[in-house]
């Protein structure tokens, strides 16, 4: 082997050896952020990072977070341990644990701010951030957030959360996939409707024929049975009676 083949293969090795090990653990997302629940307590919080399952080679990990003004010094910073394959970390308080009923990784000592950010990233003292996302009415970046979103405050027993790249609000689910990004809502009755007014129904006995008689039931034809069938008889004999006299006349 050449000294030349020998200087580039081993300069190489350098390179390749100092390279930053990034794709390790650069997926890893702020995706889900809870800051009350419905009776509006502040002590029922939690923010969720969410990542495809990464190696994370490169701790310490970090968790700040910041006011609505961003900038360098964050309010609190949590050093939260991120074995291998870990898919989702949850920072949450002890009473949201408890009242939503999951096992939170890190602890949350200090109440989160009505709007503010959360920053993810790795490093000791200084911290190179992987993904910040900031909630509610934001005033001012955090400085080199690395990748960077933005969404609205959750009201109070909601949160919001990432859905195919999209913050939304909807129900929490701390520990879980998130939903759809759609609020839940019961179904709205319709307005009672008042009742049309009721048709009278049409009398279901037909009159009897002349001569029919109230107190028999009525035949199929409206026609009561007995009287009127005896008057049809009579018409009937006094027609036969009128021919036969025609016939007699015509003879003679």
């Amino acid at each position: 082997m050449s000294i030349r083949t020998s200087l580039m293969a081993a300069s190489l090795m350098v390179m390749v050896s100092a390279a930053p090990v990034l794709a390790a653990d650069h997926l890893m997302k702020v995706g889900e952020v809870m800051l009350a629940n419905a009776g509006g307590s502040t002590a029922v919080q939690f923010i969720e990072l969410e990542d495809p399952g990464e190696t994370f080679p490169n701790p310490p990990y970090k968790v700040e977070i910041y006011g609505a003004g961003g900038g360098s010094t964050p309010l609190i910073t949590y050093t939260v341990s991120v074995p291998a394959g870990t898919t989702r970390h949850t920072l949450a308080t002890t009473q949201a644990a408890t009242d939503l009923g999951f096992t939170s990784q890190t602890t949350l000592t200090q109440t989160l701010p009505a709007s503010g950010w959360a920053c993810f990233g790795r490093g000791a003292s200084v911290v190179a951030r992987i993904h910040c996302f900031g909630w509610g009415t934001i005033t001012g970046n955090v400085v080199a957030p690395g990748s960077m979103d933005m969404g609205a405050a959750p009201p109070n027993g909601m949160s919001v959360q990432r859905v195919a790249g999209v913050y939304s609000v909807a129900a929490p689910t701390p520990g879980a996939a998130n939903s759809n990004g759609t609020v839940d809502m019961p179904p709205v009755d319709a307005p009672p409707m008042a009742d049309a007014a009721l048709t009278p129904d049409a009398p279901l006995i037909s009159p009897d024929a002349p001569g029919g008689n109230g107190n028999n039931p009525p035949d199929d034809d409206g026609c009561s049975v007995g009287a009127g069938a005896s008057w049809f008889g009579l018409s009937l004999f006094a027609v036969l009676l009128l021919v036969r006299r025609s016939s007699t006349r015509r003879r003679r």
